[in-house]
């Protein structure tokens, strides 16, 4: 849907079985608008997350409340504003709205995918980046531990 918009590149890194499928998908489209790149070594990941604009998270149907992409947390690091591809009552995507920290597109809506994608290009507000990066302390390893200790704590001294 994108494929002619020169203002959107996509840039897809991978490895496995899912992204040797990605490369024969792009060999067959030759989408001039995506590049797909092997896995990027630990040592080069920030400078890679860095380069991009905005990143898209898919996240699986029916795993709200299951689990959050890990990928997540990386990109609040970095300062990146996300398109969530996400139920809106997933704990990510409740993270994105609540912070407005990118846009968040159910699984399966290529369309609103699209629009999402389109609008994210013309945004061009860098305060979203700023919160982004600001709330990424929020999940801390430090921060979390000190969480589950005082819930811990709280729940006992709760009589039964």
């Amino acid at each position: 849907m994108l494929r002619d918009n020169g203002d959107i590149h996509f840039l897809l890194s991978g490895w496995g079985v899912g992204f040797d499928q990605l490369k024969a998908l792009q060999a067959d489209a030759r989408l001039p608008n995506v590049t797909l790149v092997d896995r990027v070594e630990d040592d080069q990941l920030e400078t890679f997350l860095s380069a991009a604009d905005v990143w898209i998270i898919p996240y699986r149907k029916n795993v709200a409340g299951v689990s959050v992409p890990s990928r997540f947390y990386n990109l609040r690091a970095i300062g990146r504003p996300v398109i969530l591809v996400s139920e809106p009552d997933a704990e990510a995507a409740l993270t994105v709205i609540e912070h407005d920290v990118g846009w968040v597109v159910e699984p399966g809506n290529a369309d609103e995918l699209a629009k999402a994608v389109s609008h994210a290009a013309d945004a061009n507000d860098p305060r979203r980046a700023g919160r982004a990066a600001e709330i990424a302390g929020r999940f801390d390893f430090d921060v979390a531990m000190a969480g589950y200790c005082s819930l811990i704590s709280e729940l006992l001294q709760k009589p039964d």
